[in-house]
């Protein structure tokens, strides 16, 4: 009712049948936290995939294969030096690989602070530059399973939404593109008042709950 569109994270489900209950449609979206898991989803038909753990470059001939299949994969940096090996591969391939740079939103996860603007737009311009399609910014604020409260868990949600969509218009003030702002707890995606500047929400383990989402007053 926020807006954004969800795109599932389905580590918690790695199941086609759950995956469909959540998906806007057969093809996706949906988001991964391994390949193995991709290559499971594009086998029974899933196209339009994140795969939201940060690319290790002896991973990107597997990137390129499912690609080549028909799949939407997109990935996701956090260094100059991940977006170096990416920006190379698209060139050597000729397929300009979709990639989000991870921000860190709470300060206890991987990912770029937006206090860190020029290390930010380097990563871009990396990217933008070198052969990739900077498609925008991912963050996840994994603070949100520390929050006691519903006002903490709200307060980290606005926290994640503004660093977020912080970060992407840095990128797009440096002449870089950001189309995307991909946000997601399920704590934050339960707390959230608004998603201004935010395209996704990515939560999963709302499919089940658990009694860890109990504790925290989420389910």
């Amino acid at each position: 009712t926020l807006g954004p569109k969800l795109r599932p994270h389905l580590k918690t489900a790695k199941c086609l049948e759950v995956a469909r209950r959540v998906m806007d449609g057969p093809e996706g979206p949906i988001t991964v936290s391994t390949l193995k898991e991709a290559e499971q989803f594009a086998a029974g038909g899933v196209r339009d995939i994140l795969y939201a753990a940060g690319i290790a470059p002896g991973k990107l001939n597997r990137v390129t294969a499912l690609r080549r299949q028909g799949v939407n994969l997109s990935i996701v940096v956090d260094s100059v030096q991940a977006a170096e090996a990416v920006a190379r591969h698209s060139r050597e391939t000729g397929d300009r690989l979709p990639t989000l740079i991870e921000i860190d939103s709470d300060g206890h996860r991987a990912g770029i602070r937006r206090a860190q603007a020029e290390l930010l737009i380097e990563v871009g311009r990396t990217l933008h530059d070198g052969g990739a399609e900077l498609r925008g910014v991912v963050t996840h604020a994994g603070e949100s399973y520390h929050c006691h409260g519903d006002d903490a868990i709200m307060a980290m949600a606005e926290q994640e939404r503004a660093e977020a969509v912080g970060c992407a218009e840095l990128l797009r003030a440096a002449g870089l593109p950001a189309p995307v702002v991909s946000i997601g707890s399920t704590p934050t995606a339960k707390f959230a008042q608004g998603l201004e500047g935010v395209t996704e929400v990515r939560a999963g383990v709302f499919m089940f709950f658990d009694l860890f989402m109990t504790g925290l007053g989420v389910c």
